[in-house]
């Protein structure tokens, strides 16, 4: 019980961080390319999606879950911690998008210009920059896991 409180004040907080994050990475994708990394089909607004904060809320509630239950007993190292939290991130992602597409019937993201449609190779540089931010954001910055 006394995570409850914990996991509340980090989804309240890194949460919608983690999200602006998101739209800062495609945002950079898209000058970088000129194109989107990935787009949301039911968004009016195509390259971002109020509707994926629930997932971002989801992700935190795993990686600190994670954190608890495997990190922190087992004092592993930063870089570690902000590896395996990235690549877990990108297949969480993958699993997202193809469970929303196969059970809603639609996309809630798409990669355009990937062959595997829910996730590219990119992401993962990117999911570690996820995990670097959750880290320095609950560990070392706002201490939201004590």
């Amino acid at each position: 019980m006394k995570h409850i409180p914990r996991v509340i004040r980090q989804v309240i907080v890194i949460a919608p961080i983690l999200w602006l994050l998101e739209l800062f990475q495609n945002k950079l994708y898209f000058l970088a390319t000129g194109k989107w990394g990935w787009v949301y089909p039911n968004s009016p607004y195509h390259w971002f999606s109020f509707e994926t904060l629930a997932n971002w809320a989801l992700t935190v509630v795993v990686i600190y879950i994670v954190y608890r239950v495997w990190f922190i007993p087992r004092y592993t190292g930063i870089l570690t911690r902000i590896l395996i939290i990235g690549l877990m991130g990108v297949i969480l992602e993958y699993a997202n998008g193809f469970l929303y597409h196969h059970v809603t019937g639609s996309y809630l993201f798409v990669w355009e210009h990937s062959r595997f449609k829910y996730i590219d190779f990119v992401a993962i540089p990117m999911w570690w920059v996820n995990a670097a931010a959750y880290h320095f954001l609950s560990v070392k910055l706002v201490n939201l896991h004590r």
